[in-house]
């Protein structure tokens, strides 16, 4: 769970509440939850080939590809019949921005890339806020033993567990360029 220290001279922690922010690029289209973050994983695995010469024992190592996978779990908590809508609307966008955008005869015109900010934890080599990808799976986790909202035959649940993982797409900056900064990746400020 993340705390943040919120007295550092007292050494007081207090557990808060963090924004979770996902841009639809095709659309513009936003979707924040207020969530207390459980975990982050940040992977990055190059892959290689090896050529070997004529007149070598060792190979050559060639850089084929470098993938960066996402994944991280977060709690929304709602705290009234109000929050409660928003979030599960929220919830169902989010499922909606995992489908390409289409025209009115079913030809592709937007691809499901959508920028994930999990405040400043991750970073792409052009923008500090988030990264750009495509979410390869949301899981969620109503948990009706928190308790539940009710209205009119309606639940919403009090608490729900949202996982999701996510590859990076490169971007590239306003010239078209992919170098890589030295403060690529950031891990908050580490």
């Amino acid at each position: 769970m993340a705390y943040l220290l919120s007295n550092p001279e007292e050494g007081s922690y207090s557990l808060d509440l963090y924004y979770i922010k996902f841009t639809h690029q095709p659309t513009g289209h936003i979707v924040a939850f207020p969530a207390i973050i459980q975990s982050l994983s940040d992977t990055h695995a190059p892959s290689f080939s090896k050529q070997y010469g004529n007149d070598t024992m060792d190979p050559t190592i060639i850089l084929s590809s470098t993938d960066r996978n996402v994944s991280f779990s977060f709690t929304v908590l709602n705290s009234s019949l109000d929050e409660a809508r928003h979030n599960t609307q929220c919830v169902n966008l989010l499922i909606q921005m995992l489908y390409p955008l289409t025209d009115g005869d079913g030809a592709v015109i937007g691809n499901p890339y959508i920028k994930v900010e999990v405040m400043n934890l991750i970073s792409s080599a052009v923008s500090s806020e988030g990264i750009l990808c495509v979410i390869d799976n949301i899981s969620y986790d109503m948990k009706l033993d928190d308790g539940i909202i009710s209205e009119n035959k309606h639940i919403y649940p009090v608490s729900l567990d949202i996982s999701i993982a996510a590859t990076a797409v490169l971007e590239r900056d306003a010239h078209g360029e992919t170098f890589l900064p030295n403060t690529y990746p950031s891990y908050g400020g580490m």
